[in-house]
């Protein structure tokens, strides 16, 4: 039985998506930031890794139901862990499971506070959407139908600049504040201000996230940000296998 291993992930990363039934699926995600905002996703694990992939009806991959798998006398924690196949020229790549979403994402509430920005990154298409802005105690129900689950490990916070960065900030160090009682690692990706990382930290944050947005080898080399040299940069929202609260 084929498993996710570096190689294989490498190649379901660079396609980044899936030709799925979405009728097989008990849930999808719906990115409401960054570069894959208003987009159906699928999480697809096999041997502990992960992969995000958008839902694509024109995808080379193609996601089905192993059939034959449920015909078999076999114990159901081995029935779950090969429960899809994906394929590629009709040849099984790889087979694994499809996990289950909380919030966005499998194990955390993922949440975006402020689903609008006064800024306009070319990457990112919150800004034409101009969203809602979540009420605390809005995020308070999204975070209690996540532990009703008993899969919830982190709460993740990203959001938009409705007004200003300052502003931003006040709005999370609220909700930070607030989610501590659920006792779970609490990671905070947002647009920075000049003492955001005191007052988050102070909050009860225990990862922040900033957007570096410079190409300026001198900027990069100055704060130890350089890809082929750090490990301080995190790859974009695509599955990752090490912290449980990571953008994935």
């Amino acid at each position: 039985m084929p498993k996710l291993n570096a190689e294989l992930k490498a190649e379901l990363l660079a396609t980044g998506s899936v030709d799925v039934n979405e009728s097989l699926l008990g849930e999808t995600s719906t990115s409401s930031a960054g570069p894959g905002t208003g987009l159906k996703s699928v999480f697809f694990k096999s041997s502990g890794h992960r992969a995000r992939l958008e839902i694509n009806r024109n995808s080379p991959l193609k996601l089905i139901k192993n059939l034959f798998l449920e015909r078999k006398a076999l114990p159901k924690e081995i029935k779950k862990n090969n429960d899809f196949i994906i394929l590629k020229d009709n040849k099984e790549l790889v087979r694994g499971e499809i996990e289950q979403i909380l919030a966005h994402c499998p194990e955390q509430a993922y949440i975006t506070l402020s689903e609008r920005c006064i800024y306009d990154c070319t990457f990112c298409s919150v800004p034409k959407l101009q969203g809602k802005i979540k009420t605390l105690k809005e995020v308070i129900n999204i975070v209690e139908q996540a532990k009703k689950t008993g899969l919830m490990k982190a709460i993740a916070i990203t959001s938009g600049v409705a007004k200003s960065p300052e502003d931003e900030i006040e709005r999370v160090v609220e909700v930070v504040k607030a989610l501590k009682k659920y006792n779970v690692p609490i990671g905070v990706a947002v647009y920075p201000t000049i003492n955001s990382t005191e007052l988050l930290n102070e909050a009860g944050a225990v990862e922040l996230k900033y957007n570096v947005e410079t190409m300026d080898r001198e900027i990069l080399d100055k704060y130890g940000l350089r890809v082929d040299v750090s490990q301080t940069m995190c790859l974009t929202c695509t599955g990752c296998d090490i912290t449980p609260y990571r953008d994935i």
